[in-house]
């Protein structure tokens, strides 16, 4: 009898974990039946897309319109509406622009005599356009120490072309208030030109392209004995990116 007893339990639990399996493997396909009965997702023109995020719901040939003029991306010969056709941009379904942001930046060298502070200036060029930062006129800082900003800007560019032209200068105010340019290149010894950064930028194909980097000035081993020959140098740290305007 007591044989008999534990025959039917092993069978019970056998035939539970039956139904154990059943259900795992059969649930996924109730649930979506479920939904589709209760909850259907319409779809008109039967191209794969449901109605309620097809911009073209009765036209299987069409269901996204980025630029919301009222064509559909396939037959919409510029997608983000910027006067590029899209064989000719690298961003064919968003209007492009450049961002260029200056985080931190570190003065080396005394500016003005022994004083611990200077005032700085940036000016950022993109494709030419100058931009100058900040907007009061200049930024009054401590010599030889972290300076953490966030100073950015942005311009549209023509997403037909690729590669572009960064610029960053640095200046600071002498004792006559006059504009002097410190050495944010530590790769070029030129004591002209090669105190600035220029920079060919590539915007890529998608929103997010950037690049990144932290320049040292005094890298570049420039160094006089006697201070009013002596270049200022200082630390840059920069970020270039590819963004939607």
């Amino acid at each position: 009898m007591k044989d008999i007893k534990s025959g039917k339990n092993l069978l019970i639990a056998f035939m539970a974990i039956i139904v154990i399996i059943v259900v795992i493997i059969v649930a996924p396909s109730v649930y979506k039946s479920y939904k589709e009965v209760f909850y259907p997702s319409y779809d008109r023109d039967g191209d794969g897309i449901p109605d309620n995020i097809d911009k073209f719901p009765d036209d299987p040939t069409e269901w996204k319109d980025s630029d919301n003029d009222g064509i559909g991306d396939n037959a919409d010969p510029d997608d983000d509406n910027d006067g590029i056709l899209d064989t000719n941009d690298y961003l064919p379904y968003v209007d492009a622009g450049i961002k260029v942001t200056v985080d931190r930046i570190r003065i080396k060298d005394f500016l003005v005599d022994r004083k611990t502070t200077g005032k700085i200036f940036l000016k950022i060029y993109i494709d030419n356009e100058e931009f100058v930062l900040p907007a009061e006129g200049f930024k009054e800082v401590n010599i030889d120490e972290d300076v953490y900003l966030n100073w950015s800007v942005t311009k549209n560019i023509p997403d037909d072309v690729g590669y572009h032209t960064i610029k960053l200068e640095l200046y600071y105010k002498d004792l006559l208030n006059t504009n002097k340019i410190i050495d944010i290149n530590g790769k070029d010894a030129d004591k002209k030109d090669g105190r600035i950064l220029a920079i060919n930028y590539y915007i890529g194909n998608r929103i997010g392209s950037s690049i990144s980097s932290i320049e040292d000035g005094s890298d570049d081993g420039n160094y006089s004995p006697i201070p009013i020959f002596d270049e200022k140098d200082a630390l840059i740290r920069y970020t270039i990116t590819t963004v939607a305007v």
